[in-house]
């Protein structure tokens, strides 16, 4: 993940964010650090007058400025890193939790024993080290930390910290918590010295790119179109010409036999529906590497994936049997994880998938950082990355058409695997 520098972040970030559907490197959440001289930050939802020491800051020559997200007050000076995560998602929730595993992730990794809580804060010990807030555009998130590291604390304590009476119903009161200087745990220099090392940490970030199987990375239309035509005629009902087995696929092998089932004509009652699947399974055991094949490219796109240091994986909606057979006979030791379709888990849409991508991916029980990005042929796979709340790139080679995906709104969508390359820089 790219760290960039800049002088003053709050009118930055909220212009990244808005013109992110124009600006292609934003496809992928981008990362920002920056220090200010002593200000005095006031939540969307707050009352200055109430939340605001104003003849403090004014004979201190501090400045006061609201910001778009809500949240509470606070101070920061030189001693403070101010971290800004953009992100194409417009689920919130999803990228603030991204972020938080972040920052506590690169804290840990330089010798802080850091954990996010519950109010959205990361705290070491019993002591606050990093506030953060959040807010959504139409076309993304974002999220900013404000990092004490070598904070005035007597400023800090007198700038937010006026002569109030009770907030007015509706308004947002800051939380006072007891906080501290990360740099009374750990001395790690000044606080330039703290900024490289956690953008560098940041930047170490790893990077997962979670694929799609059919129609993304495997042509497998003709094996799935002849292991239902065999179930269907070993059951007695109308099979279909290969070409009609693109339309009638996504969401499943169940799925797949009930659209064929109602194509000719039958409708898929539970019972006829197994009795369907039971013929298809062991057929499609025998047979799903019969025909299939890789996309052109894809193997090249792997292989320089791996050579970037990127975890791969497949998010399947295909039963995991098949999944794990197929991917490991086309692609020995390529993915770091592989999930298709399991018992009493839902399929995608459903984000499920992708969170178990992650924790699978978890190494030591430290907070891992994920730059995620997810390619996909089909409406599912775009609804699964919105869901999950990670990028979406949608590829037009596989069994959707270049016009549904447009028609869609997929803001991505690359006609070769080569095209992926850019959005990982």
């Amino acid at each position: 993940m790219k760290v960039e520098r800049v002088i003053e972040g709050l009118p930055l970030e909220e212009y990244l964010a808005i013109e992110a559907e124009k600006v292609q490197h934003i496809a992928v959440p981008t990362v920002f650090t920056w220090i200010v001289s002593p200000t005095v930050i006031y939540g969307k939802h707050q009352i200055r007058e109430q939340e605001v020491n104003e003849a403090y800051c004014e004979a201190h020559d501090i400045r006061v400025v609201q910001r778009q997200s809500g949240g509470g007050c606070v101070y920061a000076d030189r001693g403070n890193l101010m971290v800004s995560y953009i992100s194409p998602s417009t689920h919130s929730q999803e990228v603030f939790e991204t972020f938080l595993r972040m920052l506590a992730g690169a804290l840990n990794n330089l010798g802080y024993p850091a954990v996010s809580t519950a109010h959205n804060d990361v705290i070491v010990g019993d002591r606050k080290v990093a506030g953060t807030a959040c807010y959504t555009t139409p076309t993304g998130t974002v999220v900013h930390a404000s990092m004490l590291y070598d904070v005035d604390m007597e400023a800090l304590e007198q700038a937010i910290t006026p002569p109030v009476e009770k907030l007015e119903k509706h308004a947002v009161a800051s939380v006072r918590q007891r906080v501290r200087n990360l740099r009374e745990t750990k001395d790690l220099g000044d606080i330039n010295v703290f900024r490289e090392m956690m953008e560098r940490e940041i930047e170490k970030a790893e990077r997962l790119v979670i694929f799609d199987l059919d129609g993304t990375l495997l042509n497998t239309i003709d094996d799935l179109g002849y292991a239902c035509n065999h179930a269907l005629a070993a059951c007695g009902f109308p099979t279909h010409a290969i070409e009609e087995y693109p339309r009638l696929v996504g969401n499943g092998v169940r799925k797949l036999i009930e659209r064929a089932l109602r194509a000719g004509g039958v409708e898929p009652e539970e019972k006829i529906t197994d009795q369907v699947m039971e013929e298809f399974v062991p057929y499609y055991n025998a047979h799903n590497c019969d025909f299939t094949r890789p996309y052109e490219g894809i193997p090249d796109l792997l292989a320089a994936l791996k050579a970037k240091g990127c975890k791969l994986a497949v998010a399947s909606n295909k039963y995991q049997a098949a999944t794990e057979k197929i991917v490991s006979h086309f692609f020995p030791g390529v993915f770091d994880a592989v999930l298709g379709e399991r018992e009493n888990i839902p399929r995608k849409p459903d984000p499920q998938i992708v969170r178990d991508i992650e924790a699978k991916l978890q190494r030591d029980k430290v907070p891992s950082t994920y730059s995620v990005l997810y390619l996909g042929d089909s409406l599912v796979d775009k609804a699964t990355a919105e869901n999950a709340g990670v990028p979406f790139v949608a590829c037009s080679w596989g069994f959707v058409a270049r016009e549904v995906l447009e028609e869609a709104k997929c803001e991505h969508i690359i006609d070769a695997p080569q095209d992926m390359l850019p959005f990982l820089q």
